[in-house]
């Protein structure tokens, strides 16, 4: 009986239940919008990380890792047949690739860069990371010995096309200056702007006249199966527990899961995400103020009905529970349609995306401070619905409280006045 006339009460006011309704579940819908545009970005760093920079376990030789800023090239790993065996002994490791990077300088007409070098077997890196799928202009490469690919916005900064000759300028293994000229064969764009705008790639058969190797590979890559679906905490466990065992078997190597690497990065983006909770506060806070604005206006209006209750012999409790009720009413119709309106702007950014390269054409991605470039797409995560909904109905109690407190002690003589 009590929640049919809540019901019936909250839907005498409908203009001031609607703006009400309307203000908490625009918050609700801008908390879930956010949630989903943020796990969205977590996962494509993550993907990013794992299929174009360092996979998802990478291996240094101890030597290599204390000094690894200056690119040492004789710290190189020298049992890479032994390690492969152990690595590819894990069901869900697909693949392991050698590579090894260097710092050198790019020069091209009269311009230069710096740039970071990675130097790849090509069959090898194919089955850890997706670089040649990321080619924009050109092609991957054919014998490798003269060829390099290099980062798109790179090559848009100084003017490069695909087939023209550059000149690269490095330190060998033995320390002293090299420099040899290439031609470009492909460029690639990546959902990391660090590749797309200081990257360039070479074979191993190329790098050995540029750097003097002589077999020298200073890092293993690893790529861990990541079945569509999975959560990034789920897949960062199977990471770890993989790593961890490999670490055991290989002592005299520092072995790194991609959350060691990028741990504080990818928290700075949890951090980031909290925002959204105080967004979401703000707006429910002026929602609250509009429940309690809605229930005490009807304590008000309603003195009389109040003291005809109390006449008939409801006790204050039940009063009290009215008025609780029609906060919790308000509050399922704001949460319901703040999830709707949630999941309706889910659907957009989840299948069409914000493409934040038109939206900032012509402008780096380092230069807005996005951590990704492209297309982001959100995720689905059915957690931040009920979450939401939970948080306007809590809200939306706390608020009714105070006037229904008021309401359940007005005395009936008190009430008479207004009759």
């Amino acid at each position: 009986m009590l929640l049919k006339m809540a019901i019936r009460n909250v839907a005498r006011h409908k203009r001031r239940t609607f703006l009400t309704v309307i203000t908490m579940a625009v918050g609700l819908m801008f908390f879930i919008f956010f949630d989903s545009l943020f796990v969205g970005i977590d996962r494509m760093v993550v993907e990013g990380l794992v299929k174009y920079s360092d996979s998802s376990i990478i291996i240094y030789s101890k030597e290599y890792d204390e000094n690894k800023k200056a690119y040492p090239l004789k710290k190189g790993i020298k049992d890479v047949d032994r390690i492969f065996k152990l690595a590819q002994s894990f069901k869900d490791v697909e693949g392991v690739a050698t590579r090894t990077q260097f710092l050198g300088e790019l020069v091209y007409y009269g311009k230069s860069k710096y740039i970071i070098g990675t130097v790849i077997n090509p069959e090898l890196d194919e089955r850890v990371f997706e670089i040649k799928d990321s080619i924009k202009e050109g092609k991957y490469f054919s014998d490798g010995e003269n060829e390099v690919i290099i980062g798109i916005d790179l090559a848009r900064e100084l003017g490069i096309t695909v087939g023209e000759s550059i000149t690269i300028i490095a330190q060998t293994k033995y320390e002293t200056h090299n420099a040899l000229d290439f031609v470009v064969s492909g460029l690639i764009s990546t959902t990391i702007p660090s590749i797309n705008e200081a990257s360039l790639i070479l074979t191993y058969k190329g790098a050995e006249k540029l750097l003097d190797l002589e077999g020298s590979i200073t890092s293993l890559h690893i790529k861990v199966k990541w079945p569509k679906g999975e959560s990034i905490p789920a897949y960062t466990k199977r990471v770890a527990n993989i790593a961890s065992s490999l670490q055991k078997d290989l002592p005299e190597y520092k072995v790194y899961n991609f959350m060691d690497i990028y741990g504080e990065f990818l928290l700075l983006m949890q951090q980031k995400k909290a925002t959204t909770f105080i967004i979401t506060f703000l707006i429910l806070l002026i929602a609250a103020v509009g429940i309690v604005n809605t229930i005490l206006m009807a304590v008000y209006e309603r003195i009389k009905e109040i003291g005809v209750l109390l006449a008939m012999g409801f006790k204050p409790k039940e009063i009290r529970k009215l008025f609780l009720l029609e906060g919790m009413v308000i509050g399922v119709i704001g949460g319901l349609f703040g999830v709707l309106l949630g999941v309706l702007l889910d659907l957009w950014i989840i299948y069409s995306g914000i493409n934040f390269a038109e939206m900032y054409s012509g402008i780096k991605a380092s230069e807005i401070g996005m951590p990704v470039w492209g297309v982001i797409y959100g995720e689905w995560n059915f957690g931040a619905f009920i979450l939401s909904f939970c948080f306007g109905l809590i809200t939306a109690l706390i608020s009714a409280y105070i006037p229904a407190r008021y309401a359940s002690k007005l005395k009936v003589t008190e009430c008479l006045r207004f009759v």
